[in-house]
């Protein structure tokens, strides 16, 4: 008896960046919009800016990516301030992770990356409300090298998690944040912080880039080839 799902397992909408109704390219803001490949959202900050592309350049098997590069540089980032690549997924399809109770399950999120940075990384999930958090980290250990992540963790057990059609968790992967913003990592918390203390900040340095694709959230411990 299979112990996955044989179909149907990510969770995630357009996790190879195949669609961008709105369009291809853009320029980060101070806020949080959607520019690109659909289902993704970005954050700029008052002074780093970044552009936003879907690129063809992507991992073997896939097509795209959205790529971010970083054109006006935030060295010294406000302690409140957030710079992020983001999902949104509705609690409709979350449900059975049944989070905010004792059966939360365990889930794993991967994701093909790929920068012109090296070192640890972070990102994290959020409730609706900004108020349960669990900052991870992964390390990419090759510039400009695609590799693969694999984040396996069990669900938030308290605070509210909605099923509807209203957010249902978020997922973000930090350009980078403030100091006030920042956690350790592979814990939940009562707080919105989703970035690890000492993460590569992306925005930081000019030029930079970042690329992401193949994203999936799936139930289980183990992550199984992405389904496209």
């Amino acid at each position: 008896v299979p112990t996955t799902q044989m179909s149907h397992r990510n969770m995630i909408i357009n996790g190879a960046m195949n669609v961008a109704q709105r369009g291809t390219s853009d320029t980060s803001e101070n806020s949080t919009s959607y520019y690109t490949v659909d289902r993704f959202n970005f954050r700029g900050g008052v002074t780093g800016v970044y552009t936003i592309e879907q690129s063809t350049d992507a991992p073997a098997n896939f097509k795209n990516s959205t790529k971010i590069t970083v054109t006006t540089p935030d060295t010294s980032i406000p302690s409140t301030s957030r710079y992020w690549v983001s999902t949104y997924l509705e609690g409709n399809d979350i449900s059975h992770l049944n989070l905010g109770t004792s059966d939360a399950q365990q889930f794993t999120l991967s994701f093909y990356v790929k920068s012109s940075l090296t070192g640890t990384f972070s990102g994290g999930f959020t409730n609706n409300d900004w108020n349960r958090a669990y900052a991870f980290e992964y390390n990419i250990s090759s510039a400009n090298t695609w590799e693969r992540k694999e984040i396996t963790l069990t669900g938030d057990t308290s605070g509210t998690w909605l099923t509807t059609s209203s957010i249902g968790i978020r997922i973000m992967w930090s350009l980078g944040w403030g100091v006030d913003r920042d956690q350790s990592a592979g814990a939940w918390t009562a707080n919105g912080n989703v970035a690890v203390i000492d993460a590569v900040q992306v925005i930081a340095t000019n030029a930079a880039t970042f690329q992401i694709t193949g994203v999936q959230l799936e139930l289980g411990s183990n992550a199984t080839p992405f389904e496209h």
